[in-house]
């Protein structure tokens, strides 16, 4: 059980990251533990995002959860400027879904344990 707490703690440190370093964006965090799955919602408020740059987010963040990756990847990557980050994300993640209401930005990720 501690190694999942150790993964959802990276997903939920990459993603705010992402949304603090290239939005300034207040962001709320909530992570749900339930039986056989955590269920992580983020809501960013004041997210100045370009349809394009949502629909390359939202591009990013459809990948299938490929847990053979899970734990290499991360140190294969380190810490980079670019987007490499939410793609690993997405394979950690069983679902995403991210939706947007002007400059209010909501994903729910799960992941199934």
């Amino acid at each position: 059980m501690k190694h999942e707490a150790k993964k959802i703690a990276k997903i939920v440190d990459e993603i705010l990251t992402y949304f603090l370093f290239n939005y300034n964006a207040r962001s709320e965090i909530r992570v749900e533990p339930a039986p056989g799955e955590y269920r992580i919602t983020f809501t960013c408020f004041g997210v100045d995002m370009s349809d394009a740059e949502f629909a390359a987010l939202s591009d990013r963040l459809v990948v299938k959860r490929q847990p053979e990756l899970e734990d290499y990847y991360w140190q294969l990557t380190g810490e980079t400027d670019d987007s490499n980050e939410m793609s690993i994300v997405a394979m950690m993640c069983d679902s995403i879904d991210i939706a947007r209401d002007g400059t209010t930005i909501t994903l729910t990720m799960v992941r199934k344990v």
